[in-house]
C-alpha cells in the first residue's frame, strides 16, 4: 500500500484553507468545531438576507401587485401572508443555525423585532429608490415603534429612529453575548 503524501496537491490545500476560514473548521482531522467569530458571522448575514428579502417581498407583493391593481379591499388576508413569510424566514433562519444555541434566538429575535420595528420599512424605502413618507398611519399600532408622539401618526423620523434603537439593541447583544457567557 501506498503511504499517503505528506503535502496535499495545492487545490487541497486552498479548500481546506476556505473551510477554516468561512466554516471554522479548526484542525487538520476534520473537526467541524465553529468558532464564536464564524457563528456570530452567520447569525448576522443571516439576519441582514431574512431582513433585506422580507423588505423586498413587501415590494413585490403589495406595490407591485395590491397596489397597482387597486387590491386594498384585501389588505388584512395581505398582512396574514406577509406575517407567515417572517415566520416562514424565522424558523428557516433558527433551524439552520440551531447548531449555534444562542445565536438562533438572537436571530429569531433580532429578525421579530427589526421586521415590525421599522427596519423593514426603512429598507422597503431605500430599496424602491423613494423617500419614507413625512406620516406612516398604517404603523401606528404597531407596539414596537414606540418613539414616536403620543397621539400622532407616526413620522419618518420615528420609524428612522425605531429602526436606529433596534439595531442598536441587536448590534450591542452580538457584542456582548460572547463577553457575558465568557465571563469577561
Amino acid at each position: 500500500m501506498r503511504a499517503p503524501p505528506r503535502h496535499y496537491p495545492r487545490s487541497c490545500r486552498s479548500y481546506r484553507l476556505l473551510l477554516r476560514r468561512c466554516c471554522g473548521q479548526s484542525n487538520e482531522a476534520g473537526d467541524t468545531t465553529v468558532t464564536l467569530h464564524t457563528v456570530r458571522r452567520r447569525a448576522a448575514v443571516a439576519l441582514a438576507l431574512a431582513l433585506g428579502f422580507y423588505a423586498l417581498s413587501d415590494i413585490l407583493l403589495w406595490q407591485r401587485i395590491f397596489e397597482a391593481h387597486k387590491l386594498s379591499a384585501f389588505d388584512s388576508e395581505y398582512q396574514t401572508g406577509h406575517v407567515a413569510i417572517l415566520v416562514g424566514l424565522i424558523g428557516v433562519g433558527a433551524v439552520l443555525l440551531i447548531d449555534s444555541g444562542l445565536w438562533a434566538l438572537w436571530f429569531g429575535g433580532a429578525l421579530y423585532t427589526m421586521a415590525f420595528g421599522g427596519a423593514a420599512d426603512v429598507l422597503y424605502y431605500w430599496f424602491d429608490g423613494r423617500p419614507i413618507p413625512d406620516v406612516l398611519p398604517w404603523l401606528d399600532r404597531s407596539r414596537l415603534i414606540f418613539i414616536r408622539p403620543s397621539g400622532g401618526d407616526v413620522t419618518n423620523a420615528d420609524v428612522l429612529a425605531s429602526a436606529a434603537f433596534w439595531l442598536g439593541v441587536w448590534l450591542a447583544a452580538l457584542l456582548l453575548f460572547p463577553r457575558i457567557r465568557l465571563g469577561r
